[in-house]
């Protein structure tokens, strides 16, 4: 990234990266990847991808600080991971001089692990940007029956996730949503062949919309990146008035 310093951590052996602007403003961010993404010492699958590199350093150039971590790679929103979050996200606050109510950017599976951190640990977060997420991990485990190398690889993902036997899982997992507070904008590519918009994106609006919480979604196509950098960072602005508030 160009004008900031990127220092590495380990968390529970977890690689966890922090990149620090050359001016800050005060905010921080997390980002996270869908399944494959990695985070190693120096690098991580954003920071070294051309379309989501681009915003990551539009973000730092308007003063942002941004973390990631790699909370056990193929997650898919267990436990372990979302108690990992915690942990990594009080770490940095200890670390640096930043305001406590974070904006949170997630892609695919990485949505899973935010949403459920944001309920369960109640975290100050200003706004959700969530890019074509999985928010329902039972309709993502139907749908992928029909596509036998995928399912395969899918559930023993899901079976060490969830430290379950893979003839578990059908009973592990669930298609509860959670409710967020955080007004949240998401990003859906149409094309997506694992993450269709009616059973992720459209159920979570439908869920935010009943308990009148605020959910813009936008429906867009390849490529993703760098369109929606400028929609982002308006979308997170709107969520600064307060120092002492989410939102």
């Amino acid at each position: 990234m160009q004008n900031a310093i990127t220092r590495s951590f380990q968390l529970d052996r977890e690689h966890c990266l922090l990149h620090i602007p050359e001016q800050p403003n005060g905010y921080l961010i997390l980002y996270l990847g869908d399944a494959g993404h990695y985070v190693e010492e120096d690098r991580s699958f954003w920071g070294e991808h051309k379309g989501r590199a681009t915003l990551m350093q539009a973000l730092l150039d308007k003063g942002y600080t941004l973390y990631t971590s790699r909370i056990y790679g193929n997650h898919w929103g267990s436990e372990p991971a979302v108690n990992l979050l915690n942990r990594v996200y009080h770490h940095v606050i200890r670390q640096e001089i930043l305001n406590p109510h974070i904006h949170v950017v997630a892609e695919g599976m990485g949505a899973l692990a935010a949403l459920r951190w944001q309920e369960k640990y109640e975290v100050p977060i200003r706004s959700f940007v969530l890019v074509t997420p999985c928010v329902d991990l039972k309709a993502l485990y139907a749908q992928e029956r029909t596509n036998q190398l995928y399912f395969k690889r899918l559930k023993k993902e899901i079976s060490k996730a969830y430290t379950c036997g893979e003839n578990e899982v059908d009973q592990i997992i669930t298609n509860d949503l959670p409710t967020i507070q955080a007004p949240i904008l998401v990003f859906h590519d149409m094309a997506n062949p694992h993450y269709s918009v009616h059973e992720h994106s459209r159920r979570l609006e439908e869920k935010q919309q009943s308990h009148n919480r605020h959910l813009e979604l936008k429906l867009v196509i390849q490529p993703i990146f760098p369109r929606i950098n400028q929609s982002i960072i308006k979308f997170m602005n709107n969520y600064e008035k307060s120092l002492t508030d989410s939102f």
